[in-house]
């Protein structure tokens, strides 16, 4: 049964702390034909990537996890499409860069996932689709999937030594609109930009 979608990272947590029953099966849910998203996101940079990349080299090697790629690795911001655009940098009109922090990592029903703290990325979030609910939005950055229906307690085992883990502060400066392949044997695989859009001037490249 699919888990209530959290409203902060503390709850998450928290119910991780004390879950027994295994994670929910998130390549399960993709199709198996050919089929793709068009989403924007907000690609986290070099210091981002390899805080992900501690939390990876300490999960590697647990049984039904899939360690998110580099090139996939992202904080997802909305649905989108091309023809969107011109709306989307009218609504982002003002928005600049800013700061955001990245961890400690922690785990939702089906992915593990670096916590990102900004308060612009409601922001982002609103423009790029504006009936998101943003009770449910916790902007993060998965670096694991499940592949199957893992039990939490080796990955809570993993997780706990590094929940002291100090975030790692970066600059966010643009987002993008990217094609992402979803059918399961393309998971993971390279994204497709269509957009990026610059935050403080809104140019498009």
């Amino acid at each position: 049964m699919e888990g209530p979608l959290f409203t902060s990272f503390e709850e998450a947590w928290a119910e991780f702390l004390v879950r027994d029953e295994p994670l929910e099966d998130f390549v399960a849910e993709f199709p198996e034909d050919e089929e793709y998203l068009t989403v924007w996101h907000a690609p986290p940079g070099p210091a981002a990537k390899e805080e992900a990349a501690v939390v990876q080299r300490a999960l590697d090697g647990l049984e039904g996890l899939r360690l998110t790629p580099p090139h996939w690795l992202h904080v997802s911001l909305g649905l989108g499409r091309e023809d969107d655009l011109e709306r989307v940098r009218d609504r982002l009109r003002g928005a600049v860069a800013f700061e955001a922090e990245y961890g400690p990592a922690t785990c939702f029903h089906e992915a593990i996932v670096l916590e990102v703290r900004g308060e612009t990325f409601a922001e982002l979030a609103r423009a790029v689709e504006p009936d998101r609910d943003l009770a449910i939005f916790l902007p993060h950055v998965s670096i694991a999937y499940t592949d199957g229906t893992p039990s939490p307690g080796p990955i809570r085992d993993r997780l706990l030594p590094l929940r002291d883990r100090p975030p790692v502060r970066e600059r966010v400066s643009e987002i993008e609109l990217c094609v992402v392949p979803i059918a399961r044997d393309a998971l993971l695989s390279p994204w497709r930009t269509l957009r990026a859009v610059s935050l403080g001037d809104t140019t498009s490249v």
